[in-house]
C-alpha cells in the first residue's frame, strides 16, 4: 500500500532548496564543467547533423557551439580585455536551455537522430548541460527542479514518472504514426496516452490513489504488459530510441510499483 504523508506538501514547499540557484550572476567558476559538456555535446551533435545533411541539426549544433563556446571563455578568464555585461551569462544559459529543449523535441522525436547514434545521445546531452549551466543563474529553474526531485522522492514518485514516461511513449507514438499510419505505432499512442492520463489523475486526487494503491498497481502493471508486447514488433515506434527506452521504462516502474503495494500488503 502506497503511504500518504499527511505533511508531504507542505514539506516539498518549505524545505531548502537542493540546487541553489538565486537568480543572480553565480561565480564564473562554478560553470565551468556545464559549460565545457555543452561545448563537447554541441559539437559531437554538429558533426553528427553534417555527417547527414541535416540542415536543422547544423543549425542546433552550430549555434549552440559557438555561444556555449564564447560562455566557456567566458567562465575560464580570470580578466577579460573588454569585458561582457553581467547579463550576458544568465541570458546565454537561458537561450541556450530554450533553444536545446525546442531541438531535443524537433531532432530526436521527428529526425534526423531518432534512432542510436552519436547525434541522439549528444542532443539530449546539450539539453541536460544547458539544465545544469543554467541552474546557478535561474532561481525559478533550481526551485523547479528542486520540487520536481521532492515530489520523485516522495510517496507517489513512482506515479509521477510513470506519468512522465507515458507521456513520452505517446509523443514518440504520435510522431511515428504521422509518418507510417501503423497499427502498432496507433497502439502505442493509445496505450500511453491512457497511461498518463490515468496517473494524471490520481496524482491529482491523492487520497484516492492512496486508498486503491493494490488496485492502482495492479492494473498498471497489467496495462504495461501491452508495452511488452509493442516491443517486439518491428514499427517505427520500436525502431527509435526514445519510444523504445520509455516504454521499458514504464514497464519497469509499473512492475516497483507492484512490488512496493505487494509488499505494504503483507
Amino acid at each position: 500500500r502506497i503511504a500518504l504523508s499527511a505533511h508531504y506538501r507542505g514539506r516539498a514547499m518549505d524545505a531548502a532548496p537542493l540546487f541553489g540557484g538565486g537568480g543572480g550572476a553565480a561565480p564564473a567558476s562554478s560553470d565551468v564543467g556545464p559549460a565545457a559538456a555543452l561545448v563537447l555535446a554541441s559539437t559531437f551533435e554538429l558533426v553528427a547533423a553534417a555527417s547527414l545533411s541535416s540542415t536543422a541539426g547544423i543549425a542546433a549544433g552550430a549555434v549552440s557551439a559557438a555561444l556555449s563556446g564564447l560562455l566557456l571563455a567566458l567562465t575560464l578568464a580570470v580578466k577579460l580585455p573588454t569585458p561582457l555585461p553581467a547579463t550576458f551569462a544568465p541570458n546565454a544559459t537561458r537561450f541556450l536551455l530554450a533553444w536545446w529543449s525546442l531541438a531535443c523535441l524537433g531532432l530526436t522525436f521527428t529526425g534526423p537522430f531518432t534512432t542510436l547514434g552519436n547525434g541522439h545521445l549528444s542532443t539530449w546531452g546539450a539539453l541536460f548541460a544547458s539544465v545544469a549551466a543554467a541552474l546557478p543563474y535561474s532561481g525559478h529553474l533550481a526551485r523547479a527542479v528542486d520540487r520536481f526531485v521532492r515530489l520523485a522522492k516522495g510517496d507517489f514518485g513512482l506515479l509521477l514518472l510513470l506519468c512522465i514516461g507515458s507521456a513520452v511513449v505517446a509523443l514518440q507514438a504520435f510522431c511515428s504514426y504521422v509518418h507510417s499510419r501503423s497499427g502498432v505505432d496507433a497502439w502505442a499512442l493509445a496505450v500511453g496516452l491512457v497511461s498518463a492520463a490515468g496517473c494524471g489523475g490520481l496524482l491529482s486526487q491523492p487520497g484516492l490513489a492512496a486508498q486503491q494503491a493494490r488496485i492502482v498497481s495492479l492494473a498498471t502493471a497489467g496495462w504495461w504488459t501491452q508495452g511488452l508486447v509493442i516491443t517486439f514488433l518491428p514499427h517505427d515506434f520500436t525502431r527509435t530510441v526514445n519510444g523504445f527506452l520509455a516504454v521499458w521504462t514504464c514497464i519497469l516502474l509499473s512492475l516497483v510499483l507492484l512490488n512496493s503495494t505487494a509488499g505494504g500488503a503483507r
